[in-house]
């Protein structure tokens, strides 16, 4: 089993999953694209509500424009990595970092290389391949051989 704890609490069956993939996402690049254009349409209309005698509309106008063209900007190629279950059912995790996606995928394939491989003799069971990263010696790793 592999456990992803938080932001996505969801547990997968490593048997199931044929492969796994890590990039960055630009598929949302047309819908980030109009709602950057969005932002800097309202960035022009509040500063000239704000330059005539609406200083506080024109304010607040252009303040929400400078937030929704960071969220434009921020969400045009978010890293990722993405399960695959050999049909049509695959996986797409979002990360927030390229090098977290990276290491998660890294880790998933180390792990499905561990079982399907058999255990040397006199090795233990109890494995950890990816232990958490808070403890580099901890008891729970995120993935194990049980």
């Amino acid at each position: 089993m592999v456990t992803l704890g938080h932001p996505h609490n969801q547990v997968f069956n490593l048997a199931t999953i044929h492969g796994v993939s890590h990039g960055r996402d630009n598929s949302g690049m047309i819908v980030s694209l109009m709602w950057f254009l969005l932002g800097v349409f309202g960035l022009l209309m509040g500063g000239i509500l704000f330059s005539q005698d609406w200083t506080l509309t024109g304010g607040t106008i252009f303040l929400g424009s400078i937030g929704i063209c960071w969220l434009a900007v921020r969400g045009s190629s978010r890293p990722f990595v993405e399960l695959k279950f050999g049909g049509l059912n695959n996986q797409m995790l979002h990360m927030k970092r390229m090098d977290e996606a990276e290491a998660l995928a890294v880790a998933i394939k180390m792990a499905m290389h561990d079982l399907n491989t058999p255990p040397e003799p006199g090795q233990a069971v109890y494995k950890p391949i990816f232990p958490d990263p808070a403890d580099p010696v901890s008891r729970n790793p995120i993935f194990s051989r049980n």
